[in-house]
């Protein structure tokens, strides 16, 4: 019997074969897809913690100077990643933060709803709680203006579980998030909490006492 003859008498068996051949393929690609977004995965995060790691270390002990001629998005991270820093030596990082001056703490707040608002405003409600999101309210109306204050006052009193007088309906809350991402695309967010560290450089200084 000829192998072509083998194939042509034993044809689910040669399906078999062809079916097993892509399927191997098939996995394979995938398998080397997965490895490639965990690969470029990684390779953010590395860079994530290298710019944090250089950022923090360039505004350890800023001068004045340093501050006024900074670049927002640098300045904002470079001074909350040192605030973070020293609040995580203390034994209690909620008192720690309550003792801070005001704009620190207002900075420290801005930071975390710079970053955690990103893809919706909701999301930083959902990863962060009181007292940071009710500091960030009076950080967001000092420093980023009456829009984005008017839309965090509502999600706020949302997430709120004190407050029973709002409820957290989902629809409101979507559309909330579409509002502020329109908010967001016109608004620097960096330079206007920039802006703010500059007016009040001095508690943002390494001779400054008051923010210990």
């Amino acid at each position: 019997m000829t192998v072509l003859n083998a194939f042509i008498e034993y044809w689910y068996l040669t399906v078999i074969l062809v079916v097993a051949i892509v399927l191997t393929v098939f996995v394979s690609v995938k398998a080397a897809k997965a490895a490639k977004k965990s690969r470029s995965k990684r390779e953010k995060i590395i860079e994530q913690l290298r710019y944090e790691n250089k950022t923090r270390a360039e505004f350890a002990n800023p001068t004045a100077q340093q501050i006024l001629s900074a670049e927002p998005e640098k300045l904002v991270d470079g001074i909350a990643l040192n605030l973070q820093a020293d609040l995580e030596k203390q034994a209690d990082m909620v008192a720690a933060f309550e003792n801070l001056s005001k704009p620190p703490k207002y900075i420290y707040a801005l930071y975390y709803f710079i970053t955690d608002s990103k893809e919706k405003l909701s999301e930083f409600f959902k990863k962060n709680g009181k007292p940071l999101t009710g500091t960030a309210k009076e950080a967001v109306e000092s420093a980023l203006g009456c829009k984005v204050y008017d839309l965090y006052v509502k999600q706020y009193q949302a997430f709120d579980s004190e407050n029973e007088d709002v409820s957290l309906i989902q629809t409101e809350i979507d559309a909330s998030d579409a509002a502020f991402a329109e908010v967001r695309a016109e608004t620097d967010f960096y330079e206007l909490a920039a802006a703010y560290i500059k007016t009040n450089y001095v508690y943002f200084t390494a001779e400054c006492e008051e923010c210990d």
